[in-house]
């Protein structure tokens, strides 16, 4: 028993004196750190002093080019389209300082064909469901539940009345073509009323008009149409405006 509490009194201070060696390496540097801390600290200075003047100096144009401008984020103004003449007339008409009346000196820079164009016959076969039966006035009524707007041409004058707002501008510029084939051709474009639909996909379908019993389609007009479809097919105008 005393053999082991003299061996163990040994490795013990062995063990002490090995520490004692380890924290000696290890303080010895701090306290040599700490010897020179006033150089140390100066030196951290002046560096945060040469950042702060560098920074500085990034932000004079000269040195920095260019500076970005923040963009607003303030909503875009809307732009209007000038078609409604209430500003004009107090009775909501256009003024007419344009041509009422037709005159063939009009055409006479351009030669007239001796046919019709080719794609003058898709304008029969487009009408040809109401070729027999005409177009009665519950025909054209039908056709207002999707309508975006009816349309009605008397007297050379455009009439408009909206039903539902077309996608963007594109009823606009619809009617903005109609009323230069008004102005183009005064006095020659007859007075007629039509339903038209803004949106592209076709949806009077030929199979709900079929049969001994079926009633006669309503004519709507739109920007497309198909071999399923009876879907009156007008010019796309929009381009003009997007």
């Amino acid at each position: 028993m005393r053999e082991n509490m003299q061996r163990f009194q040994r490795h013990f201070t062995a063990v002490w004196g090995q520490l004692s060696n380890f924290t000696d390496t290890i303080w010895r540097p701090s306290l040599k750190f700490s010897a020179k801390s006033p150089a140390v600290f100066l030196l951290l200075f002046f560096l945060l002093v040469g950042a702060f003047v560098s920074t500085r100096l990034l932000n004079t144009p000269d040195i920095a080019g260019p500076t970005i401008t923040k963009i607003s984020k303030r909503p875009r103004q809307k732009i209007e389209i000038p078609l409604n003449c209430s500003a004009y007339s107090p009775t909501r008409t256009c003024p007419s300082n344009y041509p009422t009346t037709y005159s063939k000196q009009d055409d006479l820079d351009r030669p007239l064909p001796s046919t019709c164009p080719d794609y003058f016959r898709w304008i029969y076969e487009d009408l040809r469901p109401w070729a027999h039966t005409g177009i009665s006035r519950d025909m054209v009524e039908r056709a207002k539940r999707t309508a975006s707007f009816r349309l009605v041409i008397l007297n050379g004058k455009a009439y408009v009345e909206t039903y539902q707002k077309a996608f963007q501008t594109r009823d606009v510029f619809t009617l903005w073509g109609i009323l230069q084939l008004l102005r183009r051709y005064p006095g020659r474009v007859p007075d007629l009323e039509l339903m038209f639909d803004c949106v592209d996909w076709p949806i009077i379908l030929t199979k709900a008009y079929s049969g001994p019993d079926a009633t006669s389609p309503p004519p709507l007009f739109r920007y497309c149409g198909d071999d399923n479809t009876l879907d009156i097919v007008f010019p796309d105008w929009s381009f003009w405006g997007w």
